[in-house]
């Protein structure tokens, strides 16, 4: 987002609170059974209840389904806990630099405003509000807990849904309990199904809709053998001037696929004028014609900050032509120059910006050699080219199901949509994806349409899974909260019978492991802006 967009934005958000003010101060809004809480509206409705009446009846099968649901959402909780405590850890030691992902936009799973989530998951996000609540209005009712109304949180765009029971009911007690006290309205068991229904069924329809998904993958092929991927593009250069992207595909060569990075050198290196067919990230494909690009040398891509290289003066854009007393032809030179070298030794870094003496470091990749910190291109026309097998990376995707059955692999799948696509990461077939392959069988007659349902399936699927996961965790107002206080106090009944001690322990317990996890999501997030102000 530039900056002219982020002040309109700005402009229209500022507009619409003002707007919200007036009419919440004028009645208008409460007429209407709508309440502001600043700019999120909360827009109620008695509809649909009916639907959920009889929704409800089977109450068997939906506390059974529930009972399973809640052991699902204890598993949840600690893997959470865990894993969001282990973060927290990982990032106090590593300190690393902000990224992409830490800018605020990037925090909420809401598409098109995530960088990261593109607008064809607005399904998934729907379905995931809509079965979350709906779940538990329906255990709500099969617990015999009236819901008084059902409703959306609105800011701007739809950013949430609630179901509201009768929280009396729900967390209440009354007379006639043991000794002449009071007794909870309805059992603990019963209030964990109704807490836990929603993440159930977040979880059901993540397991459908990826089943679904990965029934697709094994009905498409590749289209092509091995392709380039454009890892990166120095300002400048030749691959830049003739429109060449980071983040694209160069599939043929020559109109043939399955070409080399060495071999589109070796033709632009001898002046042969190369066909290349390309795909941007925006899924366009185009033919190009390249000829009189530049030679000699390697371009430096990435200077690491702190690094030898960056130290020394070394910067993006430099062109390496002489290493000690070696030319420095292509890549090919560089790398066996490196491989060479041993940590602590110095080297005079010959560029077309000057000469500079560099001590190298350590490499964090080969125990023994040189480490100068920096990424340079493989292709004479500036970039960095890395072969990506279309083949190879479906049976990557067809084997996730495996992982998932580990923590790791859950992990994995949380983090897909992040990851850059040549370390594995996946986020939607289309733009560029869906011209790597084509639907086989019955499958081949929705054509290219299959990739978008395959697309909606994924991230109805992974905004599920990833909203059950959140909202096991033990933090106020999340459905881990309560469900994590009925456990702690079946708990402590074992051990304090006295029930006002039991409240107040109960009550530190909870607070403290909620205000434990607030920090932990805090920390990880504002971290890497921390570390760089005052370290």
């Amino acid at each position: 987002m530039n900056y002219h967009d982020l002040i309109f934005a700005v402009y229209i958000f500022t507009a619409y609170w003002f707007i919200v003010t007036i009419l919440d101060r004028v009645g208008l809004l409460k007429r209407y059974n709508i309440s502001a809480y600043g700019p999120i509206l909360q827009i109620r409705t008695a509809r649909g209840l009916g639907l959920l009446e009889r929704l409800s009846r089977r109450r068997q099968l939906w506390r059974a389904y529930a009972d399973i649901g809640t052991v699902l959402m204890v598993i949840a909780m600690c893997f959470m806990f865990t894993l969001l405590i282990y973060s927290a850890y990982s990032m106090f030691m590593m300190k690393p630099e902000p990224t992409e992902l830490n800018e605020p936009r990037n925090w909420l799973l809401i598409p098109g405003l995530n960088r990261f989530i593109p607008m064809c998951a607005w399904i998934g996000f729907l379905v995931a509000m809509i079965v979350h609540e709906f779940s538990h209005g329906i255990l709500s009712i099969v617990e015999r807990i009236k819901v008084k109304s059902m409703g959306i949180l609105f800011m701007l765009i739809p950013i949430g849904a609630f179901t509201e029971p009768d929280e009396e009911q729900l967390f209440g007690k009354k007379k006639g309990g043991l000794n002449g006290g009071d007794k909870e309205v309805v059992s603990a068991r019963a209030r964990n199904r109704v807490l836990s229904a929603g993440v159930t069924s977040n979880f059901a329809v993540s397991i459908v809709a990826f089943l679904l998904f990965f029934a697709i993958l094994f009905s498409v092929q590749p289209a092509h053998s091995d392709v380039l991927y454009v890892y990166g593009v120095v300002n400048n250069s030749s691959a830049a001037r003739y429109g060449i992207a980071e983040h694209s595909f160069i599939i043929a060569i020559d109109g043939k696929s399955g070409a080399s990075v060495e071999e589109l050198n070796s033709k632009l290196m001898a002046g042969r004028q190369v066909s290349l067919t390309v795909v941007d990230n925006k899924g366009k494909k185009r033919t190009i014609t390249v000829q009189d690009v530049q030679s000699g040398g390697v371009t430096v891509l990435i200077a690491e900050n702190g690094r030898p290289a960056s130290e020394a003066g070394i910067r993006a854009g430099m062109t390496i032509i002489r290493m000690n007393n070696r030319s420095i032809r292509d890549y090919t030179d560089f790398r066996e120059f490196m491989n060479q070298t041993v940590p602590g030794e110095v080297v005079k870094v010959h560029t077309n910006s000057g000469v500079f003496e560099v001590k190298l470091a350590q490499s964090p990749y080969q125990p023994g050699r040189g480490y100068l910190g920096i990424g340079v291109t493989n292709s004479v026309m500036g970039m960095m080219l890395m072969k990506f097998s279309a083949s190879r990376y479906l049976e990557y995707l067809r084997s996730i199901p495996r992982m998932i059955l580990t923590p790791g692999g859950l992990i994995v799948l949380m983090i897909m949509p992040i990851l850059p696509l040549s370390s594995g990461g996946f986020s939607t077939f289309n733009p560029m994806l869906s011209h790597l392959y084509v639907a086989t069988g019955a499958l081949s007659a929705f054509g290219s349409g299959i990739f978008t349902i395959a697309d909606v399936l994924f991230w109805m699927g992974w905004i599920n899974f990833y909203v059950g996961l959140f909202n096991s965790l033990p933090m106020y107002p999340l459905d881990g909260y309560y469900v994590f206080k009925e456990l702690i106090n079946s708990l402590l009944r074992l051990g304090i019978k006295e029930e006002l001690k039991k409240e107040r322990v109960l009550k530190i317990i909870a607070i403290s492991t909620a205000v434990v996890v607030f920090i932990a999501i805090l920390f990880t997030l504002i971290a890497p802006f921390v570390f760089k102000l005052f370290f």
